[in-house]
């Protein structure tokens, strides 16, 4: 594995590499989300992509993350991925056991400590069914104040399942040099196990050597663990009690059966030696101690004690009930009086590949499919489904994201362009199933649960109808290895059936959650609570069932309930008395939200108002939902430290619950159950009262959010009326806004005020251009008038000018003409004088063509005219004419040729 030091995974910044083994290799981290200090395994490809370790990790993990004792690392986060599995752990920063054995084996002081706190650990496991099967000294961590703590339950093992193959065909896990001979033998392991590893730890820890050092290699350590005696203490101290021996030699024993029964006793044998008092070893686990739900009232060893001190280590029965909350497949142990429901869904999933489990809110519907169905499938209770894949997601705002994660965490190779895959069209999942499934032959069976998200939680049409046709086409096509089961709340049932395609697996292939009879809801009960070791007075049972049986979607209320009076129990027996002191089924809710309200300071009520009021969906024809969050915006909201500690209170009494992002881990928040709503009047009344500010408020995130998604471009902030909405709600509003909110709303107001600026200093600039204009057209005008005066003036010399012209010329044209006529004149007395009076006329006529001619013109026209001539010239004759006569009148004439 390269190391991965500074680089960044799921938001978790990978600092220094810790160490390494043959499972994987551990880092210390940074969260920044959270600004917490953590501890990542990560686990090596060869082990994260075979599919034994894919079908567990997810149920395990869950598993170990219930795991909660002061003296075990906390498993914050868990996930799977292609070449990869991440367990997020606190990080101790005191070392390991095994850090602080080189420099020599511990002081006794230490050493009694350290068991005390190890050996509860182990007792906390063991109540939860669960085999720690590798402790060794580097699994055992301290922090600053040097507290112990168990550690790396990474391959732990659930007692009550079945092994994964390799171990079933011989194969060994654990580290050899503290293995049990069952190990070694690849028996069944039982918390004697474990006893028998902190045996040979204890006896390391005493000497700073293990018992067996296999100097002939790791079969000879093999047949030590096997064959060998321990050998005493004194091999490598002289100076340590005699009878330290002998517990040693107990908790390692070869056979199971002469272990201790269980840690608590090796602890308190461990003290009885090591201070002087003979030890005896118990054959009976040691008594349970009750104790309350609160933590620190749990009796763990810190310090040494007095020597001769008894030791008695105090754990915490496990609450068998769930609150709010719905039971998980980590849960089906506790999960009782849905046997006959869960057999008639296998039934149909041997029929099909599509299941809608349908019932109206706090019907169980969710806890019988994953309590319930899933783990009968991994049992085998289906032909092969032992060997299926099993998925699980809700669909949340984006569900092609949800989608995706689901499929790589079962993916065991790389699936690239996965994203692009699932949206491309509806064969996308089709083929998404084919490329990530391992072989020809497995099955995924995909969990949908919440279904109804789908309708309330994603906005955009085109998103829903292609995801649901997606799901249609791959659970219908020819060869389809997906198996699809969806939990949705029946005052829902109508949205899908609005698709054709899907609502007709709706319709086809659908399954009612009906009330629970009077005998299974006696079996809900009291089987968890005989399953803890714990007596329900049978007054508590027929009470509860009187009042659950009248009120349908009763069962979150009835769990909440229950696991109010079990943290009340009275000589470990859950008594009507105390049922009746919480409020029964009806009551127990509403008056712990209430305690918790009215115990508040006014910061944290305030703090608590605006969060419950995040974490409901409104709804629109159908009643209010809850919603998912990320802690981030909560804590945006208001004050970090008030709201972490106000998560912690709601969450340590089952009204919230938490889980991570699939794609950042980021812690997220929502509320256990709708039941929440309904039951307490005060949320009600904080809903109704802000019922449109809440729709404002959610308008303003998918804006900010999409303004943040666009780089933070200008176009998408928000302006006109709709800005006037959000400056209201800002000022004015009963939600409070987040940080990225605000930022939003405060820059469309920049925005709006710079363009009021804009606008008013371009109609500033207008007006000065409107008075520089007048001012001009007033100036243009005067200088106008004075111009017309110049041209005018101008014009009228202009004009005389011309007419002085024009007269000049007149005179020239006039005398060219008279000088023209006048030789036309004396042409024609010439003509005159030769006789050729026809010539003569015609120069006469052509001299008075001109205006006003002149009087010699006129005398010479007259002269010519009256002179013998050519009268007239008549025409006709083609040839010479020989004779002609005239009328007396002249007006006629004869012609002959």
């Amino acid at each position: 594995m390269n190391n991965l030091s500074g680089q960044v995974i799921k938001s978790y910044e990978i600092h220094n590499l810790i160490g390494t083994g043959g499972f994987g290799a551990v880092y210390s981290a940074y969260q920044p989300l959270v600004k917490r200090d953590v501890a990542i395994k990560i686990i090596l490809p060869e082990y994260a992509n075979h599919p034994d370790f894919i079908r567990r990790f997810e149920s395990e993990a869950q598993l170990i993350a219930r795991l909660e004792h002061i003296h075990i690392v906390p498993l914050y986060d868990y996930w799977r991925e292609p070449d990869g599995a991440y367990l997020v752990m606190r990080w101790l920063r005191g070392g390991s056991l095994r850090s602080l054995l080189k420099n020599g084996p511990l002081e006794l002081d230490a050493a009694a400590r350290m068991i005390d706190q190890i050996a509860s650990a182990l007792v906390a496991a063991h109540r939860r069914g669960i085999v720690h099967r590798d402790i060794k000294p580097d699994n055992i961590l301290f922090d600053d104040e040097s507290n112990a703590y168990l550690a790396d339950f990474g391959i732990a093992k659930d007692i009550h399942e079945a092994t994964y193959d390799g171990e079933e065909d011989g194969e060994i896990s654990g580290s050899p040099l503290y293995l049990a001979p069952e190990q070694i033998q690849s028996e069944p392991v039982t918390p004697q196990t474990d006893i028998y590893s902190l045996g040979i730890v204890l006896y390391e820890t005493l000497t700073g050597h293990p018992p067996f050092v296999g100097e002939q290699g790791l079969m000879s350590v093999f047949i030590s663990h096997l064959k060998e005696p321990i050998p005493p203490l004194q091999k490598y101290r002289s100076d340590l009690p005699a009878a330290l021996n002998a517990v040693i030699q107990c908790a390692a024993s070869k056979s199971p059966e002469d272990r201790y029964p269980d840690a608590i006793s090796l602890a308190t044998e461990f003290r009885r030696a090591l201070f002087g008092t003979q030890p005896g070893i118990p054959k009976e686990p040691a008594p349970v101690v009750q104790s309350t739900a609160e933590v620190d009232d749990i009796l763990v060893i810190t310090k040494p004690l007095a020597p001769g001190t008894t030791i008695i280590i105090s754990e915490e029965i496990h609450n068998p009930y769930k609150g709010l909350q719905a039971f998980e497949e980590v849960d089906a142990a506790d999960f009782f009086g849905r046997e006959t429901l869960v057999q008639r869904l296998l039934e149909q999933l041997k029929e099909t590949r599509f299941l809608a489990v349908i019932g109206p809110s706090g019907s169980g519907k969710s806890s019988v499919v994953k309590a319930g169905v899933v783990p009968a499938l991994r049992k085998g209770t289906l032909p092969g489904s032992d060997k299926w894949f099993l998925a699980e997601m809700v669909p949340g705002s984006d569900p092609l994201q949800e989608l995706e994660a689901a499929l790589l965490a079962i993916a065991a190779a790389p699936a690239r362009n996965l994203p692009e895959l699932l949206s491309e069209d509806e064969r996308g999942l089709f083929h998404a199933v084919e490329r990530v499934l391992p072989g020809l032959k497995s099955e995924l069976v995909l969990v949908i649960d919440q279904f109804e998200e789908l309708f309330t939680q994603v906005t955009d049409e085109a998103t829903r109808a292609h995801f649901l046709n997606s799901l249609m086409v791959a659970v219908t096509a020819p060869h389809s290895r997906l198996r699809v089961i969806i939990t949705l709340r029946a005052d829902f049932y109508d949205r899908p059936l609005l698709y054709a395609g899907f609502g007709e697996l709706i319709r086809q292939h659908s399954e009612v959650v009906l009330p629970l009879s009077m005998e299974e809801m006696e079996r809900a009960i009291i089987g968890p609570a005989e399953r803890a070791g714990v007596a329900v007075e049978p007054g508590l049972v027929t009470t509860i069932i009187s009042e659950v049986s009248e009120q349908p979607g009763a069962l979150p209320l009835m769990q909440y309930a229950l696991t109010e009076v079990f943290e009340r129990r009275r000589s470990n027996i859950l008594t009507l008395e105390a049922y009746l002191e919480i409020g029964g089924v009806l009551g127990a809710l509403a008056r712990r939200a209430e305690e918790l309200y009215q115990a508040s300071n006014p910061e944290s009520r305030e703090a608590m108002h605006q969060m419950l009021l995040r974490l409901v969906t409104l709804g629109e024809g159908t009643e209010d939902t809850r919603r998912r969050v990320m802690q981030t915006e909560l804590i945006s909201v208001e004050n970090e430290r008030t709201v972490t500690d106000l998560l912690n209170r709601l969450g340590k009494h089952r009204l919230l619950t938490f889980d991570r992002d699939p794609q950042t881990r980021t812690p997220t928040v929502e509320i256990a159950h709708e039941a929440l709503i309904r039951e307490w009047s005060r949320l009600r009344e904080w809903l109704d009262a802000s019922r449109e500010d809440i729709r404002l408020q959610r308008r303003v995130m998918t804006a900010a959010q999409e303004w943040h998604n666009q780089h933070f471009d200008p176009s998408f902030l928000a302006t006109g009326a709709r800005l006037q909405q959000f400056e209201a709600l800002l000022n004015e509003g009963s939600v409070a806004l987040t940080g990225d909110e605000i930022n939003y709303v405060r820059a469309s107001l920049a925005q709006r005020e710079r363009q009021q600026a804009e606008e008013a200093a371009r109609r500033a600039h207008e007006a000065a251009l409107e008075r520089r204009s007048r001012i001009r057209l007033r100036a243009l005008a005067a200088l106008g008038f004075v111009a017309a005066v110049i041209t005018s003036v101008l014009a009228a010399a202009a004009y005389q000018n011309f007419r002085a012209a024009e007269e000049q010329r007149e005179k020239a044209e006039r005398s060219a003409q008279i000088s023209d006529s006048l030789a036309l004149v004396s042409s024609s007395q010439l003509e005159l004088g030769s006789h050729n009076n026809d010539l003569a006329i015609a120069l006469a006529l052509k001299a008075n063509e001109i205006p006003d001619p002149p009087v010699e013109a006129q005398r010479i026209l007259a002269r010519a005219a009256f002179a013998p001539g050519t009268q007239r010239i008549l025409s006709g004759h083609d040839g010479p004419v020989f004779s002609s006569a005239f009328s007396p009148d002249g007006q006629m004439a004869l012609s002959a040729s």
